[in-house]
C-alpha cells in the first residue's frame, strides 16, 4: 500500500518534552528536553543502558537464588535493548545525510 504522506527525513526527528521521575507528592523533578536530535538521543540511550547493564551485573554478583535469577533476566533484557539501540545509531551514521 502506498503512503499518502511520506515519512519525515530522519534529521528532522527530535525529542518532545517529557517528564520523568513521577512522584505523587510533588511536581516531576526531571524531564527530557525538547529538540534533541534522534541520533544524539539514541547515543544517550545507549550510554544509559550501558550504565544500567553495569549496575545490573553488580546486583547479580551480590545476590542469590531467585533474586539473582531476576537480576540475570534484567541484565539480558538490558543487553538486548542496548544492542538494538547501538544498531540504530550505526544505521543512522551509515545513512547519507538527507536534505
Amino acid at each position: 500500500m502506498k503512503k499518502i504522506v511520506p515519512d519525515p527525513p530522519l534529521h528532522s526527528l527530535v525529542t518532545k518534552e517529557t517528564s520523568i521521575g513521577h512522584c505523587p507528592e510533588h511536581a516531576d523533578l526531571f524531564r527530557v528536553q525538547p529538540g534533541v536530535g534522534i541520533e544524539d538521543a539514541l547515543v544517550h540511550v545507549s550510554l544509559l543502558l550501558r550504565c544500567a547493564v553495569a549496575a545490573s551485573a553488580q546486583a547479580v554478583e551480590h545476590s542469590h537464588g531467585v533474586a539473582q535469577d531476576f537480576g540475570q533476566c534484567t541484565q539480558q533484557l538490558l543487553e538486548m535493548a542496548r544492542g538494538l539501540t547501538e544498531s540504530l545509531v550505526k544505521g543512522l551514521e551509515a545513512k547519507p545525510a538527507q536534505s
